[in-house]
């Protein structure tokens, strides 16, 4: 009896399925074949994507290699391409880095600074990298002479959050140093010094301008 009751209940549920295939049966195709295509439409987009990072992966080696053989003005045209193609992101941002490199190489300072400020003040770049740039247009300030415009712009770059805070104390204490602040750099690099992990690079210049400023290595291994 069971068995009767069980194919009768299968029966009527195929036909439910029929009649809603009957019924849905066209809306249910267009939303399946909507589906495949956003899926296959997602993957064509993420293969081209691949593809496309390749290709300026490529360019971007060769742009390099151009510029470690000395044509500097095809490697900026190089890298040039690739920032317009993509220039908060990946390679074009690197491309945008290596084009102000290349021009502080070359001595232009001014334009080099105008190349990283654009990327300081660029919104679309993650913050770590405007950082950068701006530390990068900073330095080449303190190559300039520094003085109380880069000593403001320093100011403002000070702040324990900056992840390239140590450089920044780095060059707050050098122009401190250049335009006669003593005191100022001592406090400075004494800081930097203490904030500094051991072995690093800024433990041991902070170390070495101390010394510069009349602060004996003994004092600082008491102080430490």
């Amino acid at each position: 009896m069971s068995d009767i009751f069980r194919e009768v209940d299968e029966e009527v549920r195929q036909e439910q399925i029929t009649t809603f295939l009957k019924r849905y049966g066209k809306y249910l195709a267009v939303v399946i074949t909507l589906v495949i295509i956003g899926v296959a439409g997602y993957r064509y987009l993420e293969d081209q994507k691949q593809r496309q990072h390749a290709g300026m992966g490529d360019s971007f080696v060769a742009a390099t290699d151009l510029a470690s053989k000395g044509d500097t003005d095809q490697a900026r045209a190089k890298f040039a391409a690739l920032a317009k193609e993509d220039p908060d992101e990946s390679y074009g941002l690197l491309s945008r880095f290596r084009i102000a490199e290349l021009l502080a190489e070359s001595k232009d300072r001014k334009g080099a600074r105008t190349a990283y400020d654009e990327i300081a003040a660029d919104s679309g770049v993650a913050d770590v990298y405007r950082d950068l740039a701006a530390l990068y247009s900073a330095s080449l300030g303190l190559e300039e002479g520094g003085g109380a415009d880069l000593a403001k712009r320093l100011d403002k770059m000070d702040d324990a959050d900056n992840p390239w805070h140590l450089s920044v104390m780095e060059l707050k204490g050098l122009n401190q140093y250049k335009m006669g602040q003593r005191d100022a750099a001592k406090t400075t690099f004494r800081t930097l010094f203490d904030a500094a992990p051991e072995q690093s690079g800024f433990k041991g210049r902070s170390a070495e301008m101390l010394a510069v400023l009349g602060v004996p290595s003994s004092e600082l291994a008491k102080k430490n």
